[in-house]
């Protein structure tokens, strides 16, 4: 082949010459950047990226009952990690140490000396920076674990590194577990959401750095910023009389097969919620503290609702005590549909007074009542509701209060030609059980409506931050004669000796009550279903002096009865034997002594914390002898002229023998060397399941007997 190819090369240069030039800018741009114009800016960056300021999250505050007992506790535990690239790490001291520090931490967290040996291999191995070797470590072997050598040498000179965190207990567990509430970030409930703010502190500000992995760990010991721990809640909660109610609530609940039932005792002057239980039957048949129905859950109230209907009635001037109703064989048609009094199989009530038709619970006598009053202008039978003070909710500081459905006018919603009946007789209205017990605590207030308090206090350090004082809603519920007639009608319910439908729940009572049983038809989609009810008694005590009312309601029974006489007027009764064989305001003090003088002695106190009970005696100028060498957990023994303290031993990594201790300090010991606790009673513990001295394991749980 005669041709010859000719390769033209002067595009190709002009193709690497544009390259070359292209490249070189680049080039010349990052030295620009790197160098000279934005050199502090990506230093900034690079220092962001592996060191920065953190939030320090604080110690959360506790939750007390009103007589400081612990409703809520943080209880530290420590996450412990081994940063292998610690520059203060003296390798030399390591190797001939290392034996001795597997050993010991296998005997302060459980697991084989080799397993630890292993851990310390792969974290050299793999140059780790965060080799986590031991988690939710509590407290007390958190003391231990700095004690051992090598480790003792501190975090920069051994790597060990321990991170403090806390988990929330609750020593009671469900009494009013959810009025307590749930501190869980994403759904916190009750008081703990409700003073979140107060309860969570103030975050501190730390410096630290980034390792491998994406975890950080502080540059030092100190902060930028302190951490300023949350304050205590101080609640109106009396454990003593939470238990009788939760207790009493729970077993009849469980006899009567209920869905849900609660019982909440209010101190009528001040307004001091003092017990409040909530519970809920799952589907295991187990009733759980789940929802606080007491101030969530708006349902219609039934007779109880009656109380606002005569007192409306009253209040106008409509009628009077003694006035004549005639309710006929008890079968009674409103516009086409029917009531029924619960007497109507036998004939019903005949022509009774207005106290009888509250006494008796008459339908029929409240509906013709309301009716008689306001029928031709029914606006003022609504207006005077709202005049009352129970169409609006109580505003309580917990989140979730039931709106109370009331109709504010003729017209509104649902409204029809049977609504004034209905509403007389607590239907076509909705409240919460919290909201109708305001009503009848007003009343046994002298007609002044107090909102419901479930806080009193902030504390810190044992220090109050701030108090809140009772907050009235309502100065004046209605004029005094009609609270006198009111008075009346309550108390006549509940007269032994009367007709009234709690006379027999209350026949031996050595307390007079006044209060008003109900009983309920439940509404499912629109209608109400045959065999569904929920039993209420609303009430106070003593009927001539009140100190305390009371709201019990227990829904969808199925054992076949549902009267609130027979249902939740128990409950009431039991809640109010307590306190009346308890509390001191029910008795006359005797002013002479009860032990006769050779009998008297000092004041008795339990075994505990040291520091604690000489600050008690020296308080109270109580004479002492201190034998306990200043340890600090002592034994009392008291005498007639003096108080003996003697040290108690508690054994690291044995079980403490916390008999003769009260639950505070048995559970502080206890939960701080890991031991999963369980009780039962109330008071000093009695015994204890596992034998004082025992060697703890990472699963130990031991079972108190208080009493």
């Amino acid at each position: 082949m005669s041709n010859t190819w000719k390769i033209s090369t002067g595009r190709y240069w002009l193709i690497f010459i544009v390259m070359l030039i292209v490249a070189s800018g680049i080039f010349y741009r990052i030295i620009k950047i790197q160098f000279f114009e934005e050199q502090e800016n990506w230093k900034g960056k690079g220092a962001d990226y592996s060191e920065n300021l953190k939030t320090i999250v604080p110690s959360r505050g506790q939750i007390l009952a009103a007589d400081g007992s612990l409703l809520a506790i943080s209880v530290p535990v420590y996450d412990m990690n081994w940063d292998s690239q610690s520059e203060g790490i003296n390798w030399s001291n390591f190797d001939s140490n290392k034996i001795e520090i597997c050993k010991e931490l296998s005997r302060v967290l459980g697991k084989s000396a080799d397993y630890y040996k292993g851990l310390f291999d792969s974290a050299r191995q793999t140059n780790s920076r965060y080799k986590l070797f031991g988690r939710d470590i509590p407290y007390t072997k958190y003391k231990d674990l700095k004690d051992i050598v090598f480790i003792k040498e501190g975090r920069f000179n051994s790597g060990f590194v321990f991170n403090r965190k806390e988990t929330r207990k609750k020593p009671f567990e469900h009494l009013a577990g959810r009025t307590i509430g749930i501190d869980r970030e994403s759904h916190r409930v009750g008081i703990e959401l409700a003073w979140n703010q107060e309860l969570s502190g103030v975050e501190g500000i730390q410096a630290q750095y980034r390792i491998h992995g994406g975890d950080w760990l502080p540059k030092a010991n100190e902060y930028i910023t302190e951490p300023q721990d949350g304050v205590d809640i101080v609640t109106t909660i009396d454990m003593h009389l939470q238990d009788v109610a939760t207790s009493s609530l729970k077993k009849q609940l469980e006899k009567h097969d209920a869905a849900w039932g609660i019982v909440v005792l209010m101190e009528v002057e001040t307004g001091y919620v003092r017990a409040i239980s909530n519970l809920t039957r799952h589907k295991n048949s187990k009733y759980y503290e789940s929802f606080n129905h007491a101030i969530g859950s708006a349902v219609e109230p039934g007779s109880t609702f009656k109380l606002a209907s005569l007192m409306t009635c009253l209040e106008a001037g409509k009628l009077t005590l003694t006035d004549s109703i005639d309710t006929g064989n008890g079968i009674e048609y409103f516009h086409g549909k029917p009531m029924r009094d619960s007497n109507w199989d036998q004939g019903g009530h005949g022509k009774i007074s207005i106290k009888d038709v509250f006494t008796m619970s008459s339908n029929i006598g409240s509906a013709l009542a309301v009716k008689q009053s306001f029928s031709i202008e029914p606006q003022k039978f609504l207006d005077g509701l709202q005049n009352i003070g129970i169409t609006n909710p109580l505003s309580i500081s917990l989140v979730g209060e039931g709106q109370p459905q009331v109709y504010k006018s003729v017209g509104d919603g649902a409204w029809s030609g049977i609504s004034l009946t209905q509403m007389a007789i607590g239907y076509e209205v909705t409240q919460t059980p919290l909201q109708t017990l305001a009503l009848y605590s007003a009343v046994a207030n002298n007609g002044t409506m107090m909102k419901p308090v479930f806080v009193t206090e902030t504390r810190k350090n044992g220090e109050t931050v701030e108090l809140f004082s009772p907050e009235v809603i309502n100065e004046r519920i209605c004029k005094a004669s009609t609270l006198k007639d009111c008075k009346a009608m309550l108390e006549s319910v509940c007269i032994p000796e009367g007709e009234g439908t709690a006379a027999r729940i209350f026949k031996n009572s050595p307390y007079t009550v006044a209060g008003k049983t109900g009983t309920c038809k439940i509404a499912h989609n629109g209608s109400y279903e045959n065999g569904r009810y929920r039993a209420s008694f609303a009430g106070y005590f003593p009927a001539e002096d009140p100190i305390y009312s009371c709201i019990v309601v227990i829904s969808d029974t199925k054992s076949g009865s549902y009267y609130g006489s027979t249902i939740a007027a128990p409950v009431f009764r039991d809640l109010a034997d307590l306190i009346y064989a308890t509390d001191s305001k029910f008795h006359t003090i005797q002013d002479s002594p009860l032990l006769a003088e050779e009998l008297q002695h000092l004041p008795t106190a339990n075994d505990g914390e040291r520091s604690e009970m000489i600050y008690l005696y020296e308080t109270l100028g109580i004479p002492y002898e201190d034998k306990s060498d200043e340890k600090d957990w002592i034994q009392v023994s008291t005498g007639k002229e003096k108080v003996s303290l003697t040290s108690r031993t508690i054994e690291r990594h044995k079980m403490p023998n916390v008999k003769g201790m009260g639950l505070k300090d048995a559970l502080y010991l206890l939960e701080n060397a890991g031991v999963r606790v369980y009780y039962e009673g109330n008071g000093v513990v009695k015994s204890q399941s596992v034998r004082p001295g025992s060697s703890l394991t990472p699963q130990s749980t031991i079972k108190l007997i208080l009493s």
